[in-house]
């Protein structure tokens, strides 16, 4: 037992510092998870009315529990390590494999969570392997648990192993907030610095394609049926034909970049004006008008300016609803059009509201998030 105890700390306390530093460097990604998840358990598991509660206050603090999350893993993984705190680092070990096994199940029941965000975008898991994965490390824990009096601190003298903790907890703690203030330090990302965005929205030539199935749908004694094309000639008088539908029978290749769109406020797309020539492009991403840092508008408006006085465009896009922001472009004197993008690839682009991308032709040449926008300048030395 004590061996087995050993190999199951080592084994999980590596795999939670591991996996507690990927999502730490991109907690701003993690938090959108746990909006989802968030979202999903409105809809799923509505909070009783007399409590005045439902799951979207959780969404209002998801980067700070997102933040707290990947912390907390880290330095669980540190303490299994060192063996500091055995007693009580099991029973939060424990607890906490727990919690994410029944949610990682429910998402491999549903598939309503396609993704758990274990590992961020660095290693992608089948919402059936995630539970797979967290059973696995529960039957660990509990190893773990059973075996921790075989547990014993790499350090003879406590105060230097409460050193050590503390020491790690600080580091945990200072990189946490350093990726999240600016940017994440590895980007997994296809919109990562040195991708051209073309190729990633290009399909292979002799890529599989999607398999799709013409579907018929009839009713018959109020109940609705689905009916293949080899079924078909099987129907009478007493079905009654609904809709037709094309249902995908095997998923083909998708490009990294799929949904990489923008239009102004008629409607009218301009994605291949964005990507058309080979000179450099300035971009602004704020995906959300109302939840963008504040006071960066005077900012922003003399680096569009500086950099419109060279001929120039400045790009901006959002995903808020464009006559919402022309209201807020003229009470800040932007002097620069909006054009609306789905949330999805906005949050891909540049993990921060707002945040800039450079880029050379369709090459992303540097990022920067809210607390280090840069000067035309500063921008100037980049395109150089």
């Amino acid at each position: 037992m004590k061996i087995v105890t050993q190999i199951s700390r080592v084994f999980v306390g590596v795999l939670f510092i591991i996996s507690g530093f990927i999502k730490a460097n991109d907690t701003l990604g993690f938090s959108y998870k746990l909006e989802e998840y968030f979202e999903i358990f409105q809809k799923e598991f509505p909070f009783p009315k007399f409590l005045f509660l439902d799951w979207t206050v959780f969404g209002q603090y998801a980067e700070a529990m997102s933040m707290f999350i990947c912390i907390f893993e880290i330095m669980v993984g540190v303490a299994l390590l060192i063996g500091a705190y055995s007693k009580l680092n099991s029973w939060l070990l424990l607890l906490m494999m727990i919690f994410f096994t029944i949610l990682t199940a429910y998402s491999a029941i549903t598939h309503k969570v396609t993704d758990c965000g274990c590992f961020g975008d660095a290693i992608k898991f089948t919402p059936f392997g995630s539970f797979m994965k967290d059973v696995v490390l529960t039957i660990l824990s509990v190893i773990i648990f059973i075996g921790q009096k075989h547990i014993k601190s790499i350090f003879n003298n406590k105060t230097i192993e409460s050193l050590a903790v503390f020491v790690a907890l600080i580091v945990t703690t200072f990189f946490t907030f350093y990726t999240y203030m600016f940017l994440p330090r590895i980007d997994f990302l296809p919109y990562k610095i040195g991708n051209n965005i073309v190729e990633q929205m290009t399909i292979p030539i002799g890529a599989l394609q999607d398999s799709v199935e013409m579907v018929f749908i009839y009713e018959k004694d109020g109940k609705q049926m689905e009916i293949g094309m080899n079924e078909i000639g099987k129907i009478d008088s007493t079905y009654k034909y609904i809709d037709r539908k094309d249902k995908l029978i095997r998923a083909g290749y998708k490009p990294p970049i799929h949904d990489f769109k923008l239009y102004d406020s008629g409607g009218i797309e301009f994605t291949d004006s964005l990507l058309k020539g080979n000179d450099f492009k300035l971009i602004l991403v704020q995906k959300n008008i109302s939840d963008s840092r504040k006071n960066l508008e005077p900012q922003i408006a003399q680096l569009a300016n500086d950099w419109q006085h060279t001929g120039k465009q400045f790009w901006a896009l959002t995903a808020s609803p464009l006559n919402e922001v022309e209201i807020y472009r003229h009470q800040n004197q932007l002097a620069f059009p909006y054009y609306n993008m789905d949330a999805t690839p906005l949050k891909s682009m540049v993990r921060s509201n707002p945040g800039l991308i450079l880029m050379k032709g369709n090459v992303v040449v540097k990022k920067w998030g809210a607390y280090n926008l840069p000067t035309y300048n500063i921008v100037f030395k980049y395109m150089k």
